[in-house]
């Protein structure tokens, strides 16, 4: 029976069957947009710009052309049907591939083709632009029937290279309530519940408003605020829920990683172990000269790849902190805490923190927060909402 079943998965997963799956989904998407365009029920065109970064000189877009989503207008009697709704359809929003976009960031511009999913990722060099955010736009080629062009707009930081560090956070179990060592209850948190409704992890967004003061000089001098860069395994559907929540919270904005769960020629699904690994060693690249702070939590593998990530750059990591993800990883906590000892004596300052006070005080301990974070740490685990 197990000698079945690791064949039917290794077939699964297999490039073969990737292939099969990509190029079904590609033949289908082609007939949604030949009908949409016969027809003329095509409900516009949409163009996404996340929030991308700038490093030595380079700024690095990422955007996306889709055909504006038809979400609910409210008003249904069943509870949470309408948020439902709606994050189903951006997970279904129709992409438009092969499409010419053109971005513009003050008087520079590049080009980029859309991949089969919509989405291209444009690099422009702009040496010398100061640290903080520079709005750019995003244009397509108007190569449709109408010939209209479409315009997004967006924003890219540019950190300062005077930043004693950046923190790179996950999200899930981190800043944001998701429960995915529980099973249903991630998947439910996940398509029920909208920016408003999803739970933060008490006391997290005070602790990053902490780390991005930092700690004043005896002269009373604030050192230039770090980066932020958020990190989570989920699709880019949900970036629009996630930036909504990240300022609804508090927290400071920052780039988002996040993933294309389409299928491609080479797997079927994404592996969020592979998609993390490859962010941090980017941001290492981008930034050779700038220690990490490293926020995760235990339900997943980021204790994993933080500590690979730490001992394959010595010196580059100023930070780690797990966060227990829910009482479903207690046991799990408990183990890390354990030899979170060992891994401190290997070098790498490596905690394990119950809550949001007990990172304060690992943070607080290394001189990356000041005592005014500790307090208004414990004032908002300690309010009631």
């Amino acid at each position: 029976m197990d000698s079945a079943s690791n064949k039917l998965d290794e077939a699964v997963r297999s490039e073969e069957a990737a292939k099969a799956v990509s190029g079904l989904e590609a033949k289908y998407a082609s007939h949604r947009r030949s009908q949409k365009l016969e027809d003329g029920t095509l409900r516009g065109i949409r163009v996404v710009v996340y929030r991308g970064w700038v490093a030595q000189g380079v700024a690095r877009v990422h955007t996306r052309v889709i055909e504006t989503p038809k979400l609910p207008e409210g008003g249904s009697r069943i509870p949470y049907w309408d948020v439902l709704n709606a994050n189903l359809r951006r997970h279904v929003a129709l992409a438009f591939p092969d499409t010419e976009v053109t971005v513009h960031l003050g008087e520079v511009t590049g080009t980029g083709i859309t991949d089969r999913h919509g989405y291209a990722s444009v690099q422009l060099e702009v040496p010398g632009l100061a640290p903080g955010w520079h709005e750019v736009q995003v244009t397509t080629s108007g190569d449709h029937d109408d010939s209209t062009e479409f315009t997004g707009t967006g924003r890219v930081l540019c950190p300062s290279p005077k930043a004693k560090f950046l923190v790179v956070s996950d999200l899930d179990d981190t800043v944001i309530r998701t429960g995915l060592d529980e099973g249903m209850v991630a998947l439910r948190r996940t398509l029920f519940r909208d920016a408003h409704t999803r739970r933060a992890v008490p006391g997290m967004a005070s602790l990053y408003r902490g780390l991005q003061r930092g700690v004043a000089s005896k002269r009373g001098t604030t050192p230039p605020e770090p980066a932020f860069f958020y990190l989570s395994t989920g699709s880019w559907a949900f970036y629009e829920m996630l930036t909504q929540f990240l300022q609804l919270r508090g927290y400071p904005r920052g780039p988002l990683f996040l993933t294309d769960w389409g299928p491609s020629d080479r797997y079927i699904t994404r592996s969020g172990e592979e998609h993390k690994k490859l962010a941090l060693a980017r941001l290492r690249e981008a930034y050779p000269d700038t220690r990490l702070v490293l926020i995760g939590d235990s339900g997943q593998k980021d204790p994993e790849i933080y500590l690979d990530f730490a001992r394959a750059n010595p010196g580059a990591v100023a930070e780690i902190v797990i966060m227990r993800a829910s009482d479903a990883s207690a046991e799990r906590t408990e183990e890390l805490r354990e030899q979170a000892v060992d891994f401190r004596e290997e070098g790498i300052p490596f905690h394990v923190a119950d809550d949001a006070m007990e990172a304060a005080e690992a943070l607080h301990g290394a001189h990356l927060c000041d005592d005014m974070t500790m307090e208004e740490v414990e004032t908002e685990m300690g309010a009631v909402f």
